[in-house]
């Protein structure tokens, strides 16, 4: 364990020393895959879907907030979806600026949010963004998830139904918004996702803000279990569709999401936990003190072998050098000492 601890304290003092630069790889890395992803379900406008254009708009975002990565994308989907059927983009663009509405209004600051909860679906791994930000943050992301899930069934059903969306255009716009709008508003999955992803990111965050040993994966592991329920009650009450090998699978990826995230941000040493207990005027206090966990980290030592040995003539002229430096260094006091004198003399007279 103490290996881990150690690179993660390499790890840190490379972030302190790179930081703007992880900071922009990481924002490329983020818009990378929101485009790529669009990309892969809605590649109706082959300019748009063109993997130059692509990696050329995630350069352009690693130097911009991430709400603008969020925006482009938004536009991004709604030209697309423009192509396809004009009233799949007006029900969309109506979603979208509610979204923004209720993003600027509750969570700003939590756009990568909003951009990672389709790609964890993507991934197979959705139940990883309830857990990781209900450690990290708190009940507040329950906007941007929602919003996320929302905007990847949106994606889902365009690209499952594009065909059939493609004969439906020909009926009319009227008929493309009716149709869309009751698939996203009717969609039981999509809900059920909603509700198990709010429920789970309620009870991580309030276990791990306990004051009891091991609340990270006490709260993890109640988090994951509480999905997993909901889904199988899902599957047997609502007659939703459920794989519960990807499940099993996705739930095991988030315990270890979870344990990586709990090493970097909550290394903590219980064993040497302390109850502290003392008072002011008006109150009593009672204080638990965990302290974090450090390590040392080992520098390296450079030592040197083999080092070549002087040789006796080289060591004779070493001595000269030596002796060369000290009469000059005489010869220069003598100097000062003459010129001192001759001054004191001078001002006596």
């Amino acid at each position: 364990m103490d290996k881990i601890y150690e690179l993660k304290q390499y790890a840190v003092q490379f972030y302190a020393k790179n930081s703007r630069w992880i900071e922009l790889g990481m924002r490329f890395v983020l818009a990378l895959l929101t485009f790529s992803f669009i990309s892969s379900h809605i590649g109706f406008m082959a300019t748009l879907s063109n993997p130059v254009i692509t990696i050329a708009l995630s350069v352009i975002c690693a130097f911009l907030p991430v709400m603008m990565t969020t925006v482009l994308a938004s536009l991004i989907v709604l030209l697309q979806f423009f192509v396809l059927a004009p009233g799949i983009a007006i029900v969309s663009a109506v979603i979208l600026f509610v979204m923004f509405a209720m993003y600027f209004r509750f969570t700003p600051g939590k756009a990568h949010v909003l951009l990672l909860t389709p790609i964890a679906f993507a991934a197979k791994v959705p139940v990883a963004i309830p857990i990781v930000f209900a450690l990290l943050c708190g009940p507040s992301c329950a906007v941007p998830i929602s919003f996320g899930i929302i905007v990847y069934y949106m994606l889902a059903y365009v690209k499952a139904y594009a065909a059939i969306i493609g004969t439906v255009a020909e009926a009319g716009v009227v008929e493309q918004i009716t149709t869309f709008t009751q698939y996203v508003f009717s969609n039981k999955e999509m809900w059920l996702y909603i509700i198990s992803f709010v429920v789970c990111l309620v009870i991580t965050y309030y276990i791990r803000r306990m004051a009891i040993d091991h609340s990270w994966e006490i709260a993890t592991i109640a988090g994951v279990l509480v999905h997993i329920i909901l889904m199988a009650f899902s599957h047997v009450v609502l007659d939703t569709q459920v794989e519960y090998g990807v499940l099993v699978l996705g739930a095991v990826l988030t315990l270890v999401i979870a344990f990586v995230f709990k090493v970097l941000f909550f290394s903590v040493d219980y064993s040497r936990a302390e109850h502290l207990q003392f008072e002011d005027e008006e109150y009593y206090y009672y204080v638990k003190a965990i302290p974090k966990v450090s390590v040392a980290v080992q520098e390296k030592t450079i030592k040197k072998i083999n080092v070549r040995q002087e040789t006796a003539e080289e060591k004779q002229q070493k001595v000269v050098k030596e002796a060369s430096k000290q009469e000059l260094k005489k010869k220069v006091e003598q100097e000062d000492s003459e010129i001192q004198k001759i001054i004191e003399h001078e001002l006596k007279k």
